[in-house]
C-alpha cells in the first residue's frame, strides 16, 4: 500500500490525466477523497476511480469506475493494474481533462492505466502485510510474558480487560502466529483466532 498519497500528471494527445494515488482503508474515506477530486478539478471531463480494499491476493473490496468513459475503458484498467502489482488498501483517482482528440478505447486503456503506472512509480510503497486477530487470555502473572512474546513477532497488544484474569486481543502478522500459538500453549496460555485481515 502507499505509505502516503501522491498526484502525478501525464499527457496523451492533448488530454491532462491527473492521478490521485493514495493510501485507503475504507470505501467511506475513498469516496471522501473523490468529492474532494471534484471540487479541486470541477470543470474536468471525468473522474474514474479503482478501488482495493484489504489483501490486493484476495481483497475485502475490489471496485472501479469509468464515470462516463466507454466501459471497461478506464476504472477496469487501472483496478487491473493495482491488482497486477499487488498493492493493496488502495486507492486511485484518475481525472481527465478532455485535449480534443479521440482516444478510443485501447487509447484510453493505456492512458489510464499508465496515469496510474506513473503514480505508482511516484509512491513510497511498503509490503502489505496480512494480519490476524487474536485473543489472549492469561494469570496476572503471564501478562509481561505474554507481551514480549506478542512484541518479539511484530504484534500488537491493544487494550488489555482485567477479571480474574488478563484478556488482551492482539493483532500480529498472519505468518508469525503458528510459532506463538505453540508456544504459549506449551506455557498453559489459552489463545484464540479472531479474524483475518
Amino acid at each position: 500500500m502507499p505509505c502516503s498519497p501522491v498526484v502525478t500528471e501525464t499527457e496523451e494527445k492533448k488530454s491532462r490525466f491527473i492521478c490521485w494515488l493514495g493510501p485507503v482503508s475504507d470505501k467511506a474515506a475513498f469516496l471522501r477523497e473523490l468529492e474532494t477530486m471534484r471540487a479541486r478539478y470541477p470543470d474536468a471531463s471525468h473522474h474514474c476511480t479503482a478501488l482495493v480494499i484489504g489483501n490486493p491476493a484476495n481483497p475485502d473490496v475490489m471496485q472501479s469506475d469509468d464515470d462516463g468513459e466507454p466501459g471497461g475503458s478506464a476504472g477496469r484498467p487501472m483496478l487491473e493494474l493495482l491488482l497486477k502489482q499487488e498493492v493493496g488498501n488502495v486507492g486511485a483517482i484518475v481525472t481527465r481533462y478532455f485535449g480534443g482528440t479521440k482516444l478510443g478505447v485501447g487509447g484510453l486503456m493505456r492512458a489510464y492505466r499508465g496515469a496510474v503506472g506513473a503514480a505508482l512509480q511516484a509512491a513510497e510503497l511498503e509490503t502489505f502485510v496480512p494480519t490476524l486477530a487474536v485473543r489472549i487470555v492469561c494469570g496476572f502473572a503471564a501478562e509481561s510474558r505474554v507481551r514480549f512474546l506478542v512484541a518479539q513477532r511484530s504484534g500488537v497488544c491493544e487494550d488489555a480487560s482485567y477479571t480474574d484474569q488478563v484478556t488482551m486481543p492482539v493483532q500480529l502478522p498472519l505468518n508469525q502466529w503458528p510459532e506463538l500459538k505453540v508456544q504459549l500453549e506449551a506455557e498453559g496460555i489459552c489463545c484464540q483466532e479472531l479474524s483475518q485481515d
